[in-house]
């Protein structure tokens, strides 16, 4: 299908993509994302210090894969009379300037290690060239979930065939978010957990204050990323049922693989089944603001009450009352104060010309 902008010739038209087409790229970012989460994985439990690693082989061999299906692709348009930036289906051009961005951190990571060694622990999280992969790896991976986004369909896609990889996309678009504040984030760095708390008690007074911000703050950061991305799904269409289960559930899976801590998965399956009850009942929309901030405001406390009676039941709380209950207080208004930036009130002017002043 093409789709005509500005030209009554389709022959200059990008082309959409076909479900075939962006169930191939979302296999391929599929298995660039598990390269990542397995060579995070590495990091933690296997002491390598080389760069050419089995861990980054998988990681970088799907880059390879997406790099060789695009420029194909982008090769197959111009030979057929389109021009350079009309030669990739829609939605795909950013996948790859997302390649050329990733395949730039990679060689500069290279050279950073080779000039500055590896990096420590937190230290691969905010590293420039990492940094660098990570930005180009959201663009590589979304390339599907902006296809659907850019299909003339208004509120939901035809079939199963095009939901699929728009939601693959979309669980590892979070997935590569999430793994770029893994320092930021409560299934990977739990610090909430009794055995763990008992140890950071211990510390002086302003380390303890900073175990505190840190801990707090994880929640923030998750609540304002999950709110962000739900809401602009919301914006779009009307999900399938349990699309978000099956997406809470995919990221929480890869969360946990890093520190093997896989009974964090129960509280985000519960919360993305929770969001889909959610969005079906109340199905929120802009007409009706009150719904989205309730929908807003009510999964990031659905996710941090489920998390913490996840580890009242397992691991046990170490946190107070006043802890606990804060952090559930500022998920709810992280994700509330997220719905304005998405859905922002109208202003006078569109209010004046929706009552026909």
């Amino acid at each position: 299908m093409l789709s005509v902008h500005g030209t009554d010739s389709p022959t200059l038209a990008a082309p959409h993509s076909s479900p075939r087409f962006d169930a191939i790229m979302a296999g391929v970012s599929t298995w660039m994302v598990l390269g990542l989460y397995i060579d995070g994985w590495s990091h933690r439990h296997v002491a390598l210090d080389t760069f050419f690693s089995p861990y980054h082989a998988i990681f970088y061999s799907g880059y390879l894969a997406f790099a060789v299906l695009i420029l194909l692709t982008l090769a197959k348009g111009i030979l057929a009379g389109l021009p350079f930036r009309q030669a990739l289906p829609i939605g795909y051009g950013k996948s790859l300037l997302g390649l050329i961005l990733h395949g730039a951190g990679g060689v500069v990571d290279m050279a950073w290690h080779q000039v500055f060694g590896f990096e420590l622990s937190s230290e691969a999280l905010v590293s420039p060239p990492h940094l660098m992969i990570f930005a180009g790896l959201t663009l590589i991976v979304s390339g599907p979930l902006r296809a659907a986004w850019l299909r003339p369909e208004q509120a939901a896609l035809p079939s199963r065939r095009y939901w699929t990889p728009m939601l693959i996309s979309l669980a590892l678009l979070w997935s590569v978010l999430t793994f770029g504040t893994l320092i930021l984030h409560p299934i990977v760095a739990p610090h909430a957990i009794k055995s763990r708390w008992v140890m950071y008690a211990s510390f002086p007074g302003p380390a303890l204050d900073m175990a505190r911000t840190v801990s707090i703050g994880s929640f923030i950061v998750q609540s304002a990323i999950t709110a962000g991305l739900l809401l602009l799904l919301i914006r779009r269409w009307q999900l399938p049922r349990l699309a978000l289960t099956l997406v809470f559930t995919a990221n929480a899976a890869l969360l946990s693989l890093l520190d093997d801590q896989y009974w964090l998965i129960l509280p985000s399956l519960c919360s993305g089944w929770a969001t889909d009850w959610l969005l079906t009942r109340l199905q929120p929309c802009g007409r009706r603001p009150w719904t989205v901030r309730l929908v807003a405001a009510t999964v990031p406390l659905v996710s941090t009450t489920g998390y913490f009676i996840t580890l009242a039941a397992t691991a046990g709380v170490g946190w107070s009352a006043t802890m606990v209950t804060g952090a559930m207080t500022l998920s709810a208004m992280t994700g509330l104060l997220i719905s304005y930036m998405v859905f922002p009130p109208p202003t006078p002017t569109h209010r004046a010309s929706e009552h026909g002043i």
